[in-house]
């Protein structure tokens, strides 16, 4: 299905650093066209959990709603962060999962990795479903979160996607992912 790239890297270099992500200016060449510029946002990679809580009404998810700067209005999402150097992905998505909504997981289990945006973007999404959680604490947000914790029914958070406040890709990316583990696509 996939053959080999053709695309050589010629040349890179730092443009900008922004803290949690990188620019950069990439030129690479394709056997004997001519070589192009290309800019590349290289950030770490991303963890995102769907938190499972089993309560005498059905399955809730752990969701929790936030400010999103980029869009400039709050956000429903699932719990999740960046991933440190070196740190393992689950231990970095059961981290994230009890500073931002207090809750830790009997059983984490990895769902998929994928790329936010190839065509720009060097990092991958980690999405993962933690099973049986249960609240343990209260939440310790970083300094410039503000997070507010749901307990959300699994069939309304499915139909919240694509609603104004359900609106991030990589929430619903991570929803399909989850849908597959419990067997709902072929």
């Amino acid at each position: 299905m996939s053959k080999e790239p053709c695309w050589r890297e010629l040349n890179r270099r730092h443009l900008i650093d922004c803290r949690i992500f990188s620019v950069q200016e990439a030129i690479r060449q394709c056997d004997d066209h001519k070589p192009g510029t290309f800019y590349l946002i290289d950030a770490p990679d991303w963890a995102g959990v769907i938190p499972v809580v089993n309560t005498p009404e059905g399955r809730k998810f752990v969701m929790i709603q936030q400010f999103r700067h980029g869009t400039g209005r709050r956000s429903i999402e699932f719990p999740g962060g960046i991933i440190d150097a070196g740190e393992d992905p689950v231990l970095a998505i059961s981290r994230e999962l009890l500073e931002e909504t207090g809750y830790a997981a009997d059983m984490i289990i990895p769902l998929g990795s994928l790329s936010p945006n190839p065509a720009m973007m060097t990092n991958h999404f980690h999405a993962f479903v933690a099973e049986d959680c249960h609240l343990v604490r209260e939440p310790h947000l970083d300094e410039h979160e503000d997070i507010q914790v749901l307990l959300v029914p699994e069939d309304e958070a499915i139909n919240f996607v694509g609603g104004e406040e359900m609106g991030h890709a990589l929430m619903t990316a991570a929803l399909f992912l989850y849908s597959r583990y419990l067997g709902r696509c072929l």
